[in-house]
């Protein structure tokens, strides 16, 4: 070993030696040179090899800084560094690690890099020769190249570019010899080549269609090419080190498990010991050197910025918009589509890092099949919308054996945002693996399912992990059990779940509950055993579903490890009884009744349905013109599995499945003109889609879509027959996994409507959202509007009519009066009619609460003129018409009418019902205001804006001016604290009302005018981006400076903040226009007026003094905040105010100390 050891650091030492000097100086110093690097160098590849690769850098730096300091004379002659020297050592180590083994000499490199003992680049660059090494040696095994071609690998041709100083003019050297076939290239150069430089017949199909106007652009603006060229560049540089990191942490992930062999009365078992502790380091190791490598992109980009100004826009990197792209959907793509090659680098690398450790995103998806394909100039030339949709659409996966299936369990298990939730279960993960050197899993036999592994957990009482292969693919489940002592564990969320539950039983009265319990039972309520069975992690679904079948508490609960981490799974039960009942009250009064069925329990209804098949089948052809049918769906054996389902239906699998859409389909059948029944029968439509779309369905309102999914063509053809008897055509079609029925468009928006109307009320409790409702009434917010004739009456002081507003078919009457202001108004002794009547107004873009007259068992809606005014077109059109009638027939004065017309015509926005004004102080600053004559009303909006997070006296001002007129202003530190919650709050209805405030701002601004609405935006943006930034800041600054502007890069190394008597100290490591140095940023509080204030003194001793000084600062206070500062008179100080520091508090790791300071102070 020691004598490979020696001949390979031999080599590497007459490798790097430079000049004549250098060689000298080996001789001189070859015995000592060849103890020392070759006890070093052993001895750092035995730790290496066992893993230990940080304390083998550190004993090479230990070992090369003591050759240094033994012949420091005669190195210091030759100008070798230490920083030299210890290269030199690293890069023995890694050769000899290269030949034991190559993945183990690149961790041991960017160990190197993580510790500071080498640059990446240098590490990449000593990686690069190892490969070629290898290469060559595989070149030497190959007899036959083709003559006079030379063919440049991957990696070579990105060593070769970044070794010349103009790597764009070589490159189109590169390509021209590529273009004559001299040159073969491989990707992603071959790819670059088509998009810089392209041969005639490649140029045409670059211009072919659509292609044209974005490949135009290349044509007529060199700068693109270049632009995408170095984007390209930066991104292969640090792209392929990264997924070897990812590719060998998978590989050390597997380390973590040892197999032991146990005895048992069974026969011999296995016992798995995985070291979650260690899993867990792996995960924070690999996000350190993903942080280095994002920071290596970020600052080749700047480089290439900063030394080509012409190409700064194309390859700025906007961190916030990089990170909006990765979190995007596949229809919010589209609004990236002038993203900047930066921007899009950025993005990609964030993207497939999430998607390497199971967060699957659209841009994931992008960042993928490009990367790894070696196709990156495309990522980079389409736009995201574009490159997704040329991508392939392959999915995760990759587990074939059970030890991968626990390791993969216990990763997601510190994946976040799971793993901050439920971060008190995780500690206790963690305490029981360091107690026992390891978490231990007994294995449990469980013959009769081989798909199927089930463990006790040592350590933890009362927990099992049971991981399950899930059908033909590559899918698995991953839940950790856990028995009845863990009821007390999780008791804030079990009391939640029971507290909302009993809400919606007072708020929702179900009279007919078999429509809506036969929409669960086709989707996620099972039978067996006389009993109904479900099991959710959505607690929405947990406290509606205990609403509707009275659901006895959790028998059981567990984690499911998802790639969200942890989330909490509930097990409810309850008798069979409860559907029986259900059956029979259905079959009294009901919907079984309208249908003219007699049932007394679940068994009759199953041999009622059977009687009735013939009829549904034959319902079914009736209505296949509606249906339209994929390519991959086989609509004959379908309809022959449909038939042969009657014989099934004692099965009750089968049957909970079958039950809703066959009946669905009967009662079509059955419906004749008249209105009131059509109408029951909507109603009872809506019922079943708010169980099966709650369920196994899906709403988008972006995409205009609503999907159902089975597990049987038969079934899927029998929902898609069953819309189109309610005129809803859809497609049907085998995804591979499932069948799935969509619904697109007109129809799409008619189901959402139904299922807005008549499901359980929206619930604002924060874990409670029911998302697709939401996305539902987005979908269905379109209504129609008629006035009754007939209906007009004269009234004190103005007029009244009924008018009705409809959506998805269901129409509903109110009372609209034209009196000193318009108000709509319903009023029942029915709860649940006045509930449907509010979600109707819902749908028309009027939010109004349900209330109880006080003393009187009649329940109201009012809105009013405001309120209306912020309805959808349809609805203001119709109260347009509605004033215009009243002034025609004499009921209204002309005066009022045109007021309310102007109104209804432009819309108002109001929060809440209350209508804020925004404003611009004299100073320039923004502000929001709002004042009445109730004290009730400012009281209300007060308690509104606390539930937010905003504190009054920091955010906001209430106060009561000449004793009857209320004031409340929102100051512009409220707007920011607003943004910033409704972007980054900890809870999600916190973020929901932010976010609808923030909306009503904006509308309100625009309506005042421009300078309005770009001050509020600018204050929007401030909040977005406080404290939403991880990385530290790296920039070119354009800053004023002795009468012209300049440009200065700027590359920050270290900050942190700290309270210092009162005062608060900012201190920041930078190099800026390539001086390194540290300054300090001191904020204090005038005494006279409170205001913010702040300095940094400029020192006299700074390179090139007092005056070279300030433009550093200056230059670097420009890219920390986005602002630039200030000189004094003197040139001793440069100043800062307010908006210095409130720039400073975009940065994740200031933000907290920089708001305590302000409390404090």
């Amino acid at each position: 070993m020691r004598i490979v050891v020696f001949k390979l650091a031999h080599g590497v030492w007459r490798r790097c030696g430079e000049a004549a000097a250098a060689a000298a100086l080996y001789s001189v110093y070859h015995g000592l040179y060849s103890e020392a690097v070759v006890s070093s160098v052993a001895s750092a590849v035995a730790l290496a090899e066992v893993g230990q690769f940080k304390e083998a850098v550190q004993y090479v730096q230990r070992a090369a800084k003591a050759l240094y300091e033994a012949a420091r004379d005669v190195f210091e002659q030759v100008k070798m560094t230490v920083q030299r020297l210890v290269e030199l050592f690293v890069e023995a180590v890694a050769n000899v690690l290269a030949w034991v083994d190559e993945h183990k000499a690149y961790l041991f490199l960017m160990a190197a890099v993580a510790a500071g003992a080498v640059a990446l680049s240098v590490a990449l660059n000593m990686w690069g020769l190892i490969e070629l090494e290898k290469l060559a040696y595989a070149a030497s095994l190959t007899p036959f190249i083709p003559a006079g071609v030379k063919e440049s690998s991957r990696e070579e041709a990105l060593r070769i570019l970044k070794e010349v100083p103009d790597p764009y003019e070589r490159f189109r050297e590169i390509a021209k010899a590529a273009n004559a076939g001299g040159v073969k290239l491989a990707e992603p150069w071959e790819s670059l080549r088509v998009l810089i430089m392209p041969r005639p017949s490649e140029e045409k199909r670059l211009m072919m269609g659509r292609g044209a106007g974005l490949y135009s652009k290349y044509r007529e603006d060199e700068n693109y090419k270049r632009a995408l060229f170095y984007a390209v560049l930066a991104l292969e540089e640090v792209f392929r080190p990264y997924r070897q990191v990812v590719e060998g942490l998978m590989k050390e992930m597997r380390n973590v498990l040892k197999v032991e062999k146990v005895s048992t009365v069974f026969g011999e078992l296995e016992k798995y010991v995985i070291d979650v502790v260690r899993l867990r380091d792996l995960m924070r190791e690999e996000e350190e050197t993903f942080q280095k490598v994002l920071k290596t992109l970020k600052k080749r980009l700047l480089e290439y910025a900063t030394k080509h100004p012409e190409l700064r826009e194309l390859l700025k990197v906007d961190e916030l918009r990089a990170r909006e792209l990765v979190k995007a959907g596949i229809n919010s793509l589209s609004e990236y589509s002038d993203a900047s090659f930066g921007v899009k680098a950025y993005a990609a690398l964030l993207a497939y890092r999430e998607l390497a450790f199971g967060v699957k995103t659209a841009y994931g998806v992008v960042a993928k099949h490009w990367l790894e394909g070696g196709e990156t100039p495309w990522l980079l030339y389409y736009a995201p919308k574009t490159a997704y949709s040329r991508a392939e659409r392959t999915g995760g996966g990759g587990i074939t054996t059970v030890e991968e299936a626990v390791v993969e369990t216990f990763r997601r298990l510190f994946l976040k945002p799971g793993a901050e939730r439920y971060s008190r279960f995780v500690d206790k993960v963690l305490e029981a693996a360091r107690q026992r050197g390891g978490l231990v899993l007994e294995p449990e036999p469980k013959e009769e399912d081989k798909k199927t592994w089930m463990f006790k957990v040592a350590g933890l009482e009362g927990v099992k992990l049971v991981v399950s292969k899930i059908g033909k693919g590559a899918s698995w489940s991953f839940v950790l059990l856990l028995d009845s002592r863990w009821r007390e564990f999780f008791r804030e969320e079990l009391g939640a779940v029971e507290r909302v539950a009993t809400t919606l039983k007072g708020r929702w009265r179900v009279e007919s509950p078999l429509p809506h319990m036969s929409g669960w039972l086709a989707s996620d309520v099972s039978i067996g055993r006389k009993e109904l069975i479900m099991a959710t992690s959505s607690f929405w679904q947990a406290a509606v579903t205990k609403a509707l079948f009275g659901w006895s508490d959790a028998v059981r609960l567990g984690l499911s490890l998802t790639l969200e981490g942890p989330k909490l799974v509930l097990w409810f039960h309850t008798s069979a009884d409860v559907l029986d009942e259900a059956v029979r009250r259905d079959a009294e009064e009901g919907w079984l009744k309208s249908l003219g069925i007699e049932a007394r329990s679940w068994r009759e209804l199953k041999h009622k349905v059977a009687e009735h098949w013939g009829v549904v089948v034959e319902a079914v052809k009736k209505r296949l013109e509606s249906v339209e049918v994929s390519s991959g769906f086989d609509l004959t054996r379908a309809l022959e599995e449909l038939k042969g389902l009657k014989s099934k239906l004692d099965d009750d699998k089968m049957a909970r499945e079958v039950m809703a859409p066959a009946l669905l389909l009967v009662q079509a059948e059955k419906l004749g003109s008249d209105e009131k029944m059509h109408q029951a029968a909507l109603s009872y439509l809506g019922a079943v889609l708010w169980g099966e779309v709650g369920g196994d369905g899906y709403v988008s309102a972006a995409m205009k879509e609503v999907g159902l999914a089975s597990g049987k063509d038969s079934i899927a053809l029998l929902w898609a027959a069953a819309l189109a008897a309610y005129g809803v055509k859809s497609r049907v079609r085998n995804t591979g996994s499932v069948f799935e029925v969509r619904i697109v468009n007109d129809g799409a928006v008619r189901l959402a409507q139904l299922y807005a109307l008549f499901g359980p009320p929206m619930l604002e409790e924060e874990g409670f959202i029911d998302h697709k409702l939401v996305e539902a009434v987005e979908l269905g917010s379109k209504v129609s509007v008629r006035i009754e004739e007939g209906s007009w009456r004269r009234i004190k002081g103005g007029a009244a009519m009924n008018i009705y507003i409809s959506a998805g078919g269901i129409s509903g009457k109110f009372n609209l009066h034209l009196q000193e202001k318009v108000l709509l108004e319903f009023r029942s002794t029915d709860r649940g009619e006045a509930e449907l009547k509010a979600r109707l107004l819902s749908l028309a873009g009027v939010k109004a609460d349900v209330k109880k007259e006080s003393g009187r068992n009649i329940w109201r809606i009012r809105a009013t003129t405001d309120q209306l005014a912020e309805g959808n077109e349809e609805l203001r059109r119709g109260l347009v018409k509605a004033v215009e009638e009243a002034l025609r027939r004499g009921l209204i004065d002309e005066e009022k009418s045109k007021r309310w017309i102007e109104k209804f015509e432009a819309g108002v926005s109001t929060w809440h019902g209350f209508k804020l004004n925004v404003a611009v102080a004299g100073s320039g600053a923004s502000y929001v205001d709002f004042h009445s004559t109730n004290p009730e009303r400012i009281e209300k909006l007060k308690q509104k804006l606390e539930s937010l997070g905003l504190g009054e006296g920091e955010h906001f001002v209430a106060t009561w001016r000449g004793g009857n007129r209320g004031y409340l202003y929102i100051k512009k530190e409220g707007i920011i604290e607003l943004a910033h919650i409704a972007k980054h709050g900890a809870y999600e209805t916190q973020r929901r009302e932010a976010a609808s405030l923030i909306e009503h701002l904006h509308k309100r601004a625009k309506m005042k005018g421009r300078e309005v609405l770009e001050r509020l935006e600018e204050l929007i943006r401030e909040g977005e981006e406080r404290g939403a930034l991880t990385e530290l800041p790296m920039g070119v600054a354009e800053i004023e400076w002795e009468g012209r502007r300049i440009a200065v890069p700027v590359e920050v190394k270290k900050m942190y903040a700290e309270e210092d008597g009162g005062k608060l100290r900012i201190y920041v490591t930078a190099v800026v226009g390539g001086v390194g140095g540290e300054w300090t940023m001191t904020f204090y509080r005038y005494s006279k007026t409170n205001a913010v204030l702040g300095y940094t003194i400029l020192s006299v001793k700074a390179p090139g003094g007092r005056d070279e000084d300030a433009k550093r600062i200056k230059a670097l206070v420009k890219v920390l905040t986005g602002e630039e500062p200030n000189i004094d008179n003197n040139h001793e100080q440069v100043k800062y105010t307010r908006r210095h520091l409130e720039g400073l508090k975009r940065y994740a790791e200031l933000v907290a100390i920089i708001e305590r300071w302000e409390k404090s102070a």
